[in-house]
């Protein structure tokens, strides 16, 4: 017995001479791995181009957006390695502009994905607050008569002053309430009406309706259209496609146009309309989150409101510091011009008399 004992003890003495200095004796410790951090990302060195190609914005968009959010993005606690203001912003930026969500956005900042999740709402939410700042209905007659008159410069329609249109925006439904969801396509969506003006700006945005709803429906619960029904606007148009019903301030164009004048009122409706068009398509090329090819926002349909309020924002402040777009513009495909007329049915049932008698005295008289 005193034989094993002893040769138990050389074994154990022969293991501890074998292992690294470090690790030798009862009172040995781990060693302590070295954090490593990442590099935070800043625009410093990044060239005019580069910067918009990657946030969209150029460098004074970005710096003035930062100065009107950074109290709601400031940390509470400041220590070494606190994520700043600009690095929270610019993350988000990367995120809406490449589509990449948020495995992406966060190795770019140099933060973790979790960090990134964590304040992802935040800045949402704070980019929010600038909401009447960026995105005003012209309520004055003054700006009323210049929309009008930048309208009508466009290719003659008279009294028009915004162009309104709805686009559906692919997301991953609740399973509770995904029938709600499915738009007429069986795709899962929110629909989302946009209100511009000749430049491009949008000037009202309503994302919070599921796919299911129709276009109508929507304007018939928008403030703007009460607005319009209380005369707040005069003798100003919208104009619409024939998802929406024909109003004495909505004008849509003729389904089977038979005379000349029907046929030039529709090529001046068509012209005039195209610019909510292609707002649209400058969204879904600015900003690929919303673009299909980049599939369905995983996010809930909440957060997806509070995505598509954003990109309005942001889109309006590239409009008005003229920003450029850095892909070709983008043109309308003839699958959208079809998804309009095949909801036509339900815009024709909310025709008005009065809003006919207004659509045929604009095409007797103008064209």
């Amino acid at each position: 017995m005193l034989l094993i004992q002893r040769a138990r003890r050389r074994r154990a003495q022969q293991q501890q001479q074998q292992l690294p200095q470090h690790q030798q004796g009862p009172q040995r410790q781990r060693r302590r791995q070295e954090r490593i951090f990442r590099t935070r990302t800043t625009l410093h060195g990044l060239r005019e181009h580069d910067i918009i190609q990657r946030y969209r914005l150029n460098w004074q968009a970005i710096q003035q957006l930062l100065r009107n959010i950074e109290p709601q993005l400031a940390p509470n606690l400041q220590t070494p390695r606190t994520v700043p203001a600009e690095t929270k912003l610019l993350a988000v930026l990367h995120m809406l502009a490449s589509g990449s969500f948020k495995k992406i956005g966060a190795l770019v900042a140099g933060i973790s994905q979790p960090s990134f999740s964590a304040f992802l709402p935040m800045v949402l939410d704070a980019i929010i607050r600038l909401t009447p700042r960026h995105i005003c209905f012209p309520n004055t007659q003054q700006k009323q008569q210049e929309t009008k008159q930048g309208f009508n410069l466009i290719n003659g329609f008279p009294h028009v002053f915004c162009a309104i249109d709805s686009k559906h925006v692919r997301l991953v439904p609740p399973a509770a309430t995904e029938h709600l969801y499915r738009n007429r396509k069986h795709k899962h969506s929110i629909n989302v009406q946009a209100i511009v003006d000749h430049q491009g700006l949008i000037t009202n945005i309503m994302a919070k309706y599921p796919g299911s709803v129709h276009d109508s429906f929507i304007f018939r619960h928008c403030t703007i259209n009460q607005h319009f029904q209380d005369g707040r606007y005069g003798n100003g148009l919208l104009v619409a496609d024939q998802g929406y019903g024909i109003q004495p301030w909505i004008m849509t164009p003729f389904g089977n146009p038979s005379t000349a004048a029907e046929r030039a009122y529709n090529e001046a409706h068509r012209r005039t309309r195209s610019i909510v068009e292609r707002t649209f398509g400058i969204l879904k090329l600015r900003f690929r989150c919303l673009d299909i090819t980049g599939g369905s926002l995983l996010y809930s349909p909440e957060m997806v409101c509070k995505i598509i309020l954003t990109f309005a924002i942001l889109q309006n402040i590239c409009v008005r510091r003229n920003i450029p777009l850095l892909e070709p513009e983008p043109h309308m495909p003839e699958e959208e011009e079809e998804e309009d007329s095949g909801h036509q049915h339900e815009g024709d049932q909310q025709n008005t008399a009065a809003g006919l008698h207004r659509h045929q005295h604009i095409v007797n008289n103008f064209f």
